[in-house]
């Protein structure tokens, strides 16, 4: 019996310790295929059409009330020191929702390198993590690409 009352104890603590907030689970990648693809590495991609880069908050619950989310993404630090540039936004997520996605787009000025992104929802950090921007493949031709022909004989 006091074993039984020991593991119920525990069990209720391990509860307790599954973290305060709204959200369930928070992810930061790129959208692809209704997933996000959480990677370390995050190609720099200009096109619109392409898939984008963001983050997606997974509420507990369906929210009671709206909740204000807001995200810091820091820029590599340059060359000369000082504080890093940053890309900052808020948004709301509205009473009701269980999922938010909000997907962030590169600038053609965005450096390659170390960058750093910080989200919070209801002011509890739930995204704090690094990833590097990287270039985008170059467009090699392959040897089996077809070759184009000219038209005129």
């Amino acid at each position: 019996m006091k074993r039984r009352y020991v593991c119920w104890a525990l069990l209720a603590l391990a509860c307790e310790r599954s973290g305060p907030g709204v959200v369930r689970t928070a992810e930061f990648g790129v959208f692809f295929g209704g997933q996000v693809q959480q990677l370390q590495e995050i190609t720099k991609e200009l096109d619109p059409a392409r898939p984008r880069y963001g983050f997606r908050l997974t509420f507990r619950a369906p929210l009671a009330s709206d909740v204000a989310v807001a995200w810091e993404i820091s820029l590599p630090a340059t060359d000369k020191g000082g504080p890093r540039a940053a890309n900052v936004g808020q948004t709301t997520a509205q009473a009701g929702q269980s999922v938010l996605d909000v997907p962030l787009a590169f600038r053609p000025t965005d450096p390659l390198g170390s960058w750093h992104a910080k989200v919070t929802a209801a002011n509890v950090v739930v995204i704090d993590r690094d990833f590097q921007v990287v270039a985008p493949p170059s467009q090699k031709s392959t040897p089996n690409s077809p070759t184009p022909r000219s038209t005129n004989p």
